[in-house]
């Protein structure tokens, strides 16, 4: 099956720019796609959308989740708090039934590093957000995933390490160590390595992994890059 990930820069699906992304992503017809920075009603009618919580610590705006997870058959277990520990408003967690079998999938969006410096709440210094959201996202995944388990999202660092500090990159890594991150790297159709990942349990084996280049026939889409990966059961 296959696994989306973009991060729309809050465009609206009706947008020129949101309707583009909306059609590349659904143009391989994945089976769970993640879209972090999305409006919750940003994929089309058959699509079932499992949301973070609205308040992420900045005004609200009405319909804007810093994650989006979407699947085409439901979601069950759903947990979008996760932990106290966390910065609100920036998980997603659910179980939902897809052609490998039941998934539980985990949705981040893990804080960029000036999040609340400068602006927002301006009482934070640089990375703090993103080291404390790693710390309270060990304790949610501690141990090996009983069930296949995907995670995906906003991770806010470029895999191998390129301009974070290298021990926030040590701490995204113990925070990971029991899953394989396959968008790690060079990534097909990417000019250069992307922030948005995903990953799975030792239950998957990746078959392809690819790229969406936020450049689009000379219309910036977003941002960010997006990625995909088709996985089999291992």
């Amino acid at each position: 099956m296959i696994v989306s990930c973009w991060n729309t820069q809050w465009h609206r699906s009706s947008s020129r720019k949101g309707a583009k992304i909306v059609e590349r992503l659904l143009r391989d017809d994945p089976e769970i796609v993640c879209c972090p920075e999305a409006f919750d009603d940003f994929l089309p009618t058959g699509w079932n959308g499992l949301f973070s919580e609205p308040d992420y610590g900045y005004p609200i705006t009405p319909g804007r989740r810093k994650v989006t997870l979407w699947s085409k058959t439901g979601w069950a277990d759903v947990d979008c708090v996760g932990s106290d520990e966390l910065p609100s408003g920036r998980f997603a967690a659910g179980t939902t039934e897809t052609s490998l079998g039941t998934v539980r999938v985990i949705g981040v969006c893990i804080p960029w590093k000036d999040a609340h410096v400068r602006d927002g709440n301006r009482n934070r210094e640089p990375w703090e957000d993103h080291s404390s959201y790693l710390t309270g996202l060990s304790s949610l995944v501690t141990g090996t995933p009983e069930i296949p388990t995907l995670i995906v999202g906003d991770f806010n660092q470029r895999l191998p390490r390129r301009g974070s500090p290298i021990e926030l990159h040590s701490q995204l890594m113990a925070t990971l160590e029991q899953f394989a991150i396959w968008t790690t790297g060079a990534i097909p159709g990417l000019e250069r390595q992307p922030v948005c990942h995903i990953g799975g349990s030792n239950h998957f084996v990746p078959a392809r992994t690819y790229g969406y280049p936020k450049l689009s026939d000379g219309l910036v889409l977003s941002d960010h890059d997006g990625v995909a990966v088709s996985i089999a059961a291992a």
